[in-house]
């Protein structure tokens, strides 16, 4: 079984210092049922979905005005993902070729360059299974207003775009 759970918004900092829950509770199986005498184990592991661009200029070619990065890791530094994660499958927008790139092994991630912002597609696969967890992800290359009403920040070199979502992956 495979199920993707409670998606919020953490920054980089806090991601980075979450702790990794512990796995989910199974409930017993129904007296007399076959399953009652095999117990099914079912695991979870935090990741973090995200990208990461950085505008390269106002001397970059205009159809690649910046260079980003799409990724899957552990939501815990410390954690190695190619423990649970067997391969993820980005999706990238159609005029990116190739447009679906498979990684192995870690890091789990694609870098490309580009001028729009647009959704990719997930599949981790994680091991001992072969059906995906999918997720989507839209790969922000402009920065957005910090506080509401006020305009965006000014696109910089220095500062970096970055998008994450804190998820986790299930599987019994």
């Amino acid at each position: 079984r495979h199920t993707k759970m409670s998606t919020a918004s953490l920054s980089a900092a806090a991601a980075a210092t979450a702790a990794p829950p512990a796995p989910l509770p199974v409930p017993p199986p129904p007296a007399g049922s076959a399953s009652a005498e095999v117990p099914v184990q079912q695991a979870s592991r935090p990741i973090v979905v995200g990208s990461c661009a950085y505008w390269r200029g106002k001397e970059a070619e205009e159809s690649k005005s910046h260079e980003w990065t799409v990724y899957v890791r552990a939501a815990s530094p410390d954690e190695d993902p190619g423990l649970f994660i067997k391969r993820v499958v980005f999706q990238l927008h159609p005029t990116i070729t190739p447009s679906t790139r498979t990684v192995e092994a870690p890091p789990f991630e694609v870098t490309e360059q580009g001028w729009g912002e647009f959704e990719v597609g997930i599949k981790v696969y994680y091991h001992g299974g072969e059906r995906a967890v999918d997720f989507s992800h839209l790969l922000k290359l402009y920065p957005e207003a910090e506080v509401a009403g006020s305009p965006a920040r000014e696109l910089s070199i220095d500062r970096p775009v970055v998008a994450e979502k804190y998820d986790e992956i299930v599987w019994a």
